[in-house]
């Protein structure tokens, strides 16, 4: 009975620690930015407001959340509000549809002997 309530603990703490680890990844891809122009496009969730940046992106991801439109109250300079949206992947053209990029023409160098090296006192002097 004592290993079974063990090995239940243990699996109930490495679930824990997974959804842990998972929120903060889901924290860490949130965007956050003062420019309106960038969730053009994107879906408004909803607000939230905080004191704190992690416990903002928090409650992004609580709500859905991959981008956070900020804003500062005039009022209270320590809290920031946000308008909570989810944006479509980036949507990034395959490798193989991409044209080739096109590398400038370099000569090749002429067969032969390379040039002798410049006379001595010719370089110029350093400052």
């Amino acid at each position: 009975m004592a290993l079974r309530l063990a090995v239940l603990i243990v699996l109930l703490t490495a679930s824990v620690a997974v959804a842990q680890d998972a929120t903060r990844l889901a924290m860490g891809r949130v965007r956050l930015t003062t420019d309106p122009k960038v969730p053009v496009g994107c879906t408004t969730l909803g607000t939230a407001d905080d004191t704190s940046l992690k416990d903002l992106r928090r409650k992004v991801v609580r709500l859905g959340g991959d981008t956070a439109l900020l804003s500062f109250p005039a009022d209270n300079l320590e809290r920031v509000n946000a308008v909570v949206f989810r944006c479509p992947p980036a949507t990034a053209a395959p490798a193989a549809s991409r044209p080739p990029v096109a590398l400038p023409s370099v000569p090749a160098p002429p067969g032969g002997a390379p040039p002798p090296p410049p006379p001595p006192g010719s370089a110029p002097t350093p400052r």
